[in-house]
């Protein structure tokens, strides 16, 4: 099978005659008509109805069109990220990154690095800490922006890795102001029988796995949550909480400005909280120029993202 007669079919479809198909394709009218022939041939069932005038679609025809629009793009679309991939521009730079941190960090990162290094493209992959592993190791990405802990996964340590600290994230607990003072008695009452209501990371993600080292802290002094809605993005999560439907952990860099403008609270901000390392990750090995002036220069304190 190839792309090209799935692309005669959809030029097909909108001209609904083969003749004015075939010129709008380039090609003689036969030739047009043996490739949507052999579209038929290898889908094992007529496409069109030529009985009619203009010709149309038939029901299995439909639904190969439905597809064919889609596989097109998306072939087309893998094309050129490949292309891009394997010759980059020399000034594009391939990086993965946590959903949140692609949305409420990097954007001010980038923005410092241009002030030192002139103007360059991203390539942003958002996605979920072991896809940013996976990015790097089979190349999909140069650079990664995620979080590390020494009580979370060590998969930075395997030696492959190097590593850069570029910011500390406290992973804090917090509610919507309209149920944060009754969730604070509640956690500082510590007798136990009230089970909390937790906006969750799930188990799997990197910042679940921080989660229930927290939650583990509280059933010590019998404190219980349960789970009232679930995701792996700290977006989602966030705006849960905000919806006042329970409590929950988040990296303090995504909620700053809910914090100033009260619209979230920090509950017993002394008690349970994880200092997350904010890293970027490179192969052990030599990158594109573009990789390397950035390395270099965040090596260098070049760039001070924020406080550490």
């Amino acid at each position: 099978m190839e792309i090209t007669w799935l692309e005669d079919l959809i030029e097909l479809d909108a001209t609904r005659n083969f003749s004015i198909a075939a010129t709008a394709r380039n090609i003689t009218q036969p030739a047009f008509s043996r490739r949507i022939k052999a579209l038929e041939n290898w889908i094992g069932t007529q496409l069109i109805d030529r009985s009619t005038f203009p010709v149309k679609l038939t029901p299995a025809g439909e639904v190969v069109l439905e597809n064919a629009r889609t596989l097109t793009q998306d072939m087309y679309r893998l094309r050129d990220e490949c292309r891009d991939l394997f010759s980059p521009s020399s000034d594009t730079l391939s990086i993965s990154a946590l959903h949140s941190i692609a949305l409420s960090i990097y954007p001010t990162y980038a923005q410092k690095l241009q002030k030192v290094i002139g103007p360059f493209t991203t390539r942003m992959n958002a996605t979920d800490y072991y896809d940013c592993i996976e990015s790097l190791t089979v190349g999909r990405s140069e650079l990664a922006i995620c979080y590390s802990h020494i009580l979370g996964p060590q998969y930075l340590n395997s030696g492959q890795f190097e590593t850069l600290t570029l910011m500390q994230d406290p992973l804090v607990l917090v509610a919507s102001p309209q149920i944060a003072d009754r969730l604070e008695q509640a956690l500082e009452a510590r007798t136990g029988g009230e089970t909390l209501p937790l906006v969750s990371y799930s188990s799997g993600c990197f910042l679940g796995k921080m989660q229930e080292i927290l939650t583990k802290h509280y059933y010590t002094k019998h404190i219980v949550f349960h789970t009232v809605f679930e995701s792996s993005m700290s977006e989602t999560l966030k705006r849960m909480i905000l919806a006042g439907q329970g409590l929950g952990w988040l990296p303090k860099s995504i909620i700053e400005d809910e914090l100033q403008q009260n619209k979230l609270q920090i509950l017993s901000a002394d008690d349970a909280v994880l200092e997350l390392d904010l890293v970027l990750v490179r192969k052990t090995a030599t990158g594109s120029p573009l990789m390397q002036k950035i390395w270099e220069v965040s090596t260098n304190n070049h760039v001070e993202l924020v406080r550490m």
